[in-house]
Order: C-alpha cells, then sequence, then structure tokens
C-alpha cells in the first residue's frame, strides 16, 4: 500500500553488516519498499507484514470457484425465472460455501478469519 510522499529533512546514518543490509534489502523489495522506509517502519514500530506467493495463488483460486459456484447459483435462478424445471440442487450449501471461501480468501492475506479483527488487518502500516 503506497504512502503518501513526506518530506523528509534530516539525514540519519549507521553501520550495519553486509549480511544484514542484504537481509534489509530482500525483505524490503519483498514488501515494495525502500530500504529506508523499511527502517523508518519497523522504527516506528510497525508491522511489515510480507504475504507469501502460494497465498495469493490459493486467494486467487478460490476467487475462480467463488465466481464459478456463484454463475451456477445464477444459471439456477435464471431457469426457475423462466419456469424452466433446473436440476434439483440446494441453495444453502452454495451459500455456505461461498461464505467459506470469503473466509479463506481474507485467511489468507490478512492472516486471520476478517470478522474479528477486519479493521486491525486494513491498516498493516499503520500503529
Amino acid at each position: 500500500m503506497p504512502t503518501k510522499p513526506k518530506l523528509y529533512t534530516i539525514r540519519f546514518e549507521m553501520l550495519i553488516t553486509k549480511e544484514l543490509s542484504a537481509c534489509w534489502q530482500a525483505l524490503a523489495n519483498k514488501v515494495g519498499i525502500s530500504k529506508a522506509e523499511l527502517v523508518r517502519r519497523s522504527m516506528a514500530g510497525c508491522r511489515i507484514k510480507t504475504i507469501p506467493e502460494a497465498n495469493w495463488q490459493c486467494y486467487w483460486e478460490l476467487l475462480k470457484i467463488s465466481t464459478s459456484i456463484s454463475q451456477i447459483a445464477q444459471a439456477q435462478e435464471n431457469a426457475i425465472n423462466l419456469r424452466l424445471t433446473p436440476p434439483p440442487i440446494d441453495p444453502v450449501p452454495f451459500e455456505k460455501l461461498a461464505t467459506e471461501i470469503s473466509r479463506l480468501r481474507a485467511q489468507l492475506i490478512l492472516g486471520t478469519d476478517g470478522a474479528n479483527n477486519e479493521a486491525e488487518d486494513t491498516n498493516d502500516w499503520e500503529n
């Protein structure tokens, strides 16, 4: 999540090892910010959260599944509205499944079930 550009006027220098510098740079690259911003946020006590690539892949696959389920339910409803006889499908499991998929997607990305810590997790860079 990009932050507003700030006008930094005071320079702070410190000595660290090459290994630590490389580690910080790798983390900054993974999060998508500069190493200086990584240090600023860390020192401010902000949580720096990285999301594994596997979680993103699962997130998008679950979205595709959820979309397919919604399309099946919509086709079922359209058939009923057109006074056709669709194959018998109980809509309640579809709704429960869609809810469960949404919960899983939130858990993959936010690390929570999305219901109890939603406000906290949307602001990863705030104190």
